[in-house]
């Protein structure tokens, strides 16, 4: 624990004075993602920004160099839908809209060191999948002695579940979600009612309408801090003021979602979160205009109901091909690749998904997704300096992770990766490499058999490399 303490105390030093001064990262080849690739560019960062991109950009003199010489300079990536960090998934109560993902984050865990050396920079932790209405979320920096020096924005959204809550059947779950706003309409009527009865008192007026009247008109007089501490992120979710994170396990779970969020108001403020046999649904979802989270397994198998033979489908192929948005997120407990973002990318371009679509869903669309496409995700002027520096392209199992820059200040550095040298040298771990905790289990067919009940819930996760390279 002393010698984490310390680490994090060695990376943190440094990020307030750099993210000061002015960093030039020099000779590299850059991935911008939106905008054009340069062969030979550099990247100068100041203040934590970037302010120019170029082939020939001057360096001020006294400006910090980095040498990406032969190296590749790619955005940080983005995992859009995680429990990394977290202390558990879900509660068990299924109705829980008022906890907030921050309260069960450990700044100090080993998912976040595991999140950078995968060249992760940017998480979104949110409650699982094994809940009806789950907490609100937070993109976080892996990188932080608390969570507010981690957190980039908060609250992201929230969770709602369309199926899934353990000992729930769908009519069940659905109901509960039906509960949960009927009983939110009712806190807020009488709120409204009481609102409208100030507000006339305050004019010298008396309430000379009925009840229904009153609370009708008083509706758009109820302010946040009027609303409970129990309701109130829903009430903002109806307002339109927060995002929701709608986990469909099933394609028949989609149109339930896609017409339970027009109903109350959100659907503009929707994503889904997909089980991977919702790519049947991909008509549905294009029709919707709403953006999607795959599942980490992105292979489909179920027998052809003619003829009996297994049909495999690449679920993010579906989704492509109709130009819906997709983002990933990954599973750390897969003895698979479907650890890493990079591989989730990788394996798009070799099932013919377009490269550049295949990047971005690993940068640029889930940043846009989370309402930070202004900020992360790619490189160019105004943006956040979040950068890795790569052996080699961005989707080669071969490259691997060589340093990650937070607001540009180097944060890991391969070459000092105290826990990776000891696992490539073949030395026993000690008792500061204990695997991370909080890893959720996606929807997903592929993933390996449930871990205990009360030790993951159904959503996602991130990767933890064990092996030499990725």
């Amino acid at each position: 624990m002393l010698r984490r303490a310390a680490l994090l105390l060695l990376c943190l030093s440094p990020l307030a004075s750099a993210r000061a001064q002015t960093v030039a990262v020099r000779g590299g080849k850059v991935i911008a993602v939106d905008g054009p690739t340069l062969a030979t560019g550099t990247v100068l960062i100041r203040d934590g920004r970037i302010v120019a991109v170029g082939a020939e950009i001057e360096i001020p003199y006294d400006a910090k160099v980095i040498d990406a010489r032969g190296k590749v300079v790619f955005p940080g990536m983005i995992n859009a839908h995680t429990g990394r960090g977290m202390d558990r998934a879900n509660e068990r109560l299924p109705v829980t809209p008022f906890l907030d993902a921050g309260e069960s984050l450990d700044p100090s865990s080993l998912a976040f060191e595991d999140a950078l050396r995968d060249g992760v920079t940017a998480l979104h932790v949110i409650p699982g999948n094994d809940t009806v209405v789950g907490g609100v979320g937070r993109v976080v920096h892996p990188l932080g002695l608390s969570v507010e020096d981690m957190t980039i924005k908060a609250p992201s959204g929230i969770k709602l579940c369309a199926a899934g809550k353990k000992g729930y059947d769908r009519v069940q779950q659905r109901a509960a979600l039906r509960a949960a706003f009927a009983e939110l309409a009712d806190h807020v009527d009488g709120i409204a009612e009481k609102r409208f009865a100030e507000e006339e008192k305050k004019a010298g007026r008396e309430v000379v309408v009925g009840p229904e009247e009153a609370r009708k008109r008083g509706r758009a007089l109820v302010r946040a801090q009027d609303v409970g501490e129990k309701y109130r992120n829903l009430w903002l979710l109806t307002q339109g003021r927060l995002d929701c994170y709608f986990s469909c396990p099933e394609p028949r779970d989609v149109g339930f979602a896609l017409a339970f969020a027009k109903e109350h108001g959100f659907l503009e403020r929707t994503i889904l979160v997909l089980g991977a046999p919702c790519f049947k649904a991909v008509d549905e979802i294009k029709a919707s205009g709403r953006p999607v989270v795959l599942p980490p397994g992105l292979t489909h198998r179920e027998p052809d109901p003619e003829t009996g033979e297994e049909v495999e489908t690449f679920v993010a192929g579906p989704f492509a091909a109709a130009g819906i948005p997709f983002a990933f997120q990954t599973y750390v407990r897969s003895s698979y690749a479907e650890r890493f973002l990079w591989y989730q990318a990788a394996r798009c371009v070799r099932e013919g998904v377009d490269r550049a679509v295949a990047l971005r869903a690993i940068t640029l669309t889930p940043a846009r997704i989370l309402g930070l496409g202004e900020r992360l995700g790619a490189i160019g002027p105004g943006r956040d300096a979040d950068l890795l520096i790569l052996s080699g392209d961005p989707l080669s199992a071969r490259t691997v992770v060589e340093k990650v820059l937070i607001g540009g200040a180097v944060v890991y550095e391969r070459s000092k990766d105290y826990r990776l040298r000891r696992l490539l040298d073949g030395r026993a771990p000690d008792d500061d490499d204990r695997a991370p905790q909080g890893e959720h289990e996606p929807h997903d067919e592929e993933t390996p058999p449930r871990p205990p009940a009360d030790e993951v819930d159904p959503s996602s996760g991130g990767g933890h490399p064990a092996e030499e390279g990725r």
